[in-house]
């Protein structure tokens, strides 16, 4: 587990950012840009709040995730055969089958905004 995030707007969703050892180790020692073969994932869900809670705290204040939302997706690091994208290649699955293309153009365009964190959002939270 890197971190957990909130997304409002369009996304609207809490989501788990999780990453395998390469990934981990380098957002622990502040490895930038991260090392060949890093995976970073992302998993979301919806934003709910808990009534049953509520009811409990006697005010509205708590919220859970939800149902499985904004499909899953994986950014990996291969400078070589992702060049043309940072170094970086991107996937998204929707219940287990592939994004089109034409989706899996925007990835790329926004994650450039943050090229000074080698195109990362996600920050570590220990």
């Amino acid at each position: 587990m890197i971190s957990v995030a909130r997304e409002e707007g369009k996304l609207d969703d809490i989501r788990a950012i999780l990453g395998n050892d390469i990934a981990v180790k380098a957002y622990r020692e502040g490895t930038l840009p991260f090392p060949e073969g890093a995976i970073i994932a992302r998993i979301a869900w919806s934003y709910d709040a808990s009534e049953e809670n509520n009811k409990t705290f006697g005010q509205a204040q708590s919220f859970v995730a939800g149902a499985p939302k904004n499909g899953v997706q994986f950014m990996v690091k291969d400078s070589k055969k992702y060049a043309e994208t940072g170094g970086w290649g991107y996937a998204h699955f929707n219940d287990g089958k592939p994004a089109d293309s034409a989706f899996m153009q925007s990835c790329y365009p926004c994650h450039q905004k943050i090229e000074s964190r080698d195109f990362v959002f996600t920050r570590y939270a220990p």
